[in-house]
């Protein structure tokens, strides 16, 4: 396994605490926004109060751009973005502090990325509660509820924490590339996957993802995991790993309807502290060779435990999988 600590994810945070004030004494000055506009210059803006908008109404031009929304809400008319680069590259963006709803894309970074988003709530939008295009992004307690897609990334190298993702009507979060964490996550009663992550190194830690329509946790590829975390009552898989390489530890997965936890036939898959129960498929499918200790899958209605011989047997310790 590969766990990735990226340089330029903490370059992206290092920039951040200079860019409030946090390092070398006295914060930067701070520009009052009391209506849509867009922002043309680096600096530190600040909202005023809400904000109401047809179409775009707050429009990223530079980089190094950090918002800060006071806890205040910006509100469209279900057309355009809450706030938008434009199709500019305008990396390091941060925005943080308030509510975006009812745009077409809560926050649309279609062309940029390295941004920080952190106490937002993007719910209740047409299209996807948060898009971005590029990579290494940091984004922490994040609700994005009732949009079409929750959270959609689609490069490598993220980070989210403490997540929300719930009810949108096309999937919870999409990241569709390799390296990225989430942790702390609830991804539920989407209409779709509940957490998807495309490509290799990525890994869902201490997060509940349950009554989702489609598959609960999908890592595709390899050298990815899942940790501390529940898969229950989605309508497809509970867990489903794609590749080799991959592992799934002190994590349950209950009340699925297909397999509790899916590697396929993909060797060295590796679980510890596992439990697969009540699945409408199988409990656990997984490729040799491998390693299972401390599994328990009971009372799905497949087999429990299938363990396909590839080139040679698991290695298995306190199953209870009969």
């Amino acid at each position: 396994m590969n766990i990735k600590l990226s340089a330029r994810r903490l370059t992206a945070a290092l920039f951040t605490m200079l860019l409030i004030g946090g390092l070398c004494g006295g914060a930067s000055a701070q520009t009052a926004v009391s209506s849509c506009q867009t922002l043309s210059a680096p600096g530190n803006y600040f909202l005023t109060g809400n904000l109401s908008a047809t179409g775009d109404c707050l429009v990223i031009a530079a980089a190094n751009v950090a918002i800060d929304l006071k806890g205040k809400t910006i509100t469209g008319n279900g057309s355009g973005s809450g706030i938008t680069d434009d199709g500019g590259d305008r990396d390091y963006a941060v925005i943080v502090n308030g509510k975006i709803r009812n745009f077409d894309t809560g926050i649309n970074l279609h062309s940029s990325g390295s941004a920080i988003i952190s106490n937002i709530n993007a719910s209740n939008n047409g299209s996807q509660g948060i898009f971005i295009k590029e990579c290494c992004n940091t984004l922490n307690a994040v609700t994005a509820n009732n949009n079409i897609a929750g959270i959609v990334i689609q490069s490598d190298d993220s980070s989210l924490t403490n997540i929300q993702a719930n009810g949108n009507s096309g999937g919870g979060i999409l990241i569709t590339s390799c390296c990225n964490t989430l942790v702390g996550a609830t991804a539920s009663n989407n209409t779709g996957i509940g957490v998807e992550m495309e490509d290799g190194d990525s890994f869902v830690v201490g997060s509940k993802v349950q009554k989702n329509s489609d598959i609960g946790v999908e890592l595709t590829s390899g050298d990815n995991g899942v940790i501390q975390s529940t898969t229950s009552k989605n309508g497809g898989d509970g867990m489903d790993l794609g590749g080799g390489d991959n592992m799934v530890v002190a994590s349950k997965s209950t009340g699925n309807g297909g397999i509790g936890v899916d590697m396929g036939t993909n060797r060295w898959g590796i679980f510890s502290g596992v439990q697969a129960s009540k699945n409408a498929g199988d409990g656990v499918d997984m490729g040799c060779r491998g390693s299972t200790a401390s599994l328990k899958a009971q009372k799905n209605s497949g087999t429990n435990l299938v363990q396909t011989l590839i080139d040679a047997p698991c290695a298995n310790v306190n199953l209870n999988a009969p």
